[in-house]
């Protein structure tokens, strides 16, 4: 896989496809492998960036170099540029939704179009201050009991319990991955990146005029609410809620998925509106 080399950071990513960009932007724990199934099921006619957020995968960056929305949002734009890319359509699940609204509200005239998986815009103030002790505390968890007790706590989180219905072989798969990652780095990525210190964007998301699709599993309730609170406050926003499915709600049930992505890429050249809409 490349490496794209910025001034605190060596950008891990792959490109796959030909065609009209879309940068995919992975989860907490996750890196840009974990949308490999999701490109295999969708058709043609698509070039795929997919890169490792700072504090993932085999991005690396240099000892004291943010790991913030902002600091990923400027790699994004140096990956673009690097590319010869002038717009993309940007599909970001969980940590990586957040960022992708974090880039829809800061370099709006990047993007063709938005969607997001489990996502929300941010905290309420009074939430906030609970929420960065809380990842402040994971991080310390990380960091003093090591990165695979880690990881089984975080693969046992009930929200990830959809995850075990595709059977032990992919659950295993999705583990692995997560223990490619670093301590530093994912510690670095909840005290930079978590929602306690994301700053909220609700107030920002009116001005984000692309096609915007807001996904979440049926099962993922609190995102479900998410989804509609997005979906009323962006001007061309809409909500697809998938049956059966969690959180992860690519990797749950990722042929469903494919065609709320294909769908949305396909009517993304005009608004569509705020409407709802359900896939079984």
């Amino acid at each position: 896989m490349p490496i794209l080399e910025g001034a605190d950071v060596r950008l891990n990513y792959f490109v796959a496809g030909e065609g009209t960009p879309v940068t995919l932007l992975h989860g907490f724990t996750q890196s840009g492998r974990s949308w490999h199934e999701l490109i295999s099921t969708m058709p043609t006619g698509w070039q795929w960036v997919v890169p490792d957020l700072r504090g993932h995968g085999e991005t690396r960056i240099q000892p004291g170099a943010p790991c913030t929305m902002d600091a990923c949002t400027a790699d994004l734009e140096m990956l673009w540029n690097d590319l010869g890319i002038q717009r993309t359509h940007l599909v970001g699940y969980s940590m990586g939704g957040r960022l992708a609204l974090h880039a829809a509200t800061r370099v709006p005239e990047r993007l063709l179009s938005l969607l997001t998986i489990g996502a929300h815009a941010g905290l309420e103030e009074e939430a906030r201050e609970g929420r960065r002790q809380g990842d402040e505390a994971l991080a310390q968890r990380i960091e003093h009991e090591g990165l695979e007790a880690f990881v089984n706590y975080w693969t046992a989180l009930p929200m990830f319990a959809g995850l075990e219905r595709r059977g032990p072989s992919f659950v295993a798969q999705v583990r692995a991955e997560r223990m490619g990652n670093t301590v530093a780095g994912l510690a670095a990525s909840l005290r930079g990146m978590g929602a306690g210190a994301m700053q909220p964007l609700w107030d920002d998301l009116p001005r984000v005029r692309v096609p915007s699709t807001f996904v979440a599993g049926q099962l993922d309730h609190g995102y479900v609410a998410s989804a509609r609170r997005l979906a009323a406050v962006v001007p061309n926003g809409r909500i697809e809620i998938v049956l059966r499915a969690g959180h992860t709600v690519h990797q749950e049930r990722p042929e469903a998925f494919a065609r709320v992505l294909a769908a949305h890429l396909a009517a993304a050249g005009t608004s569509a509106g705020d409407s709802s809409s359900t896939t079984a």
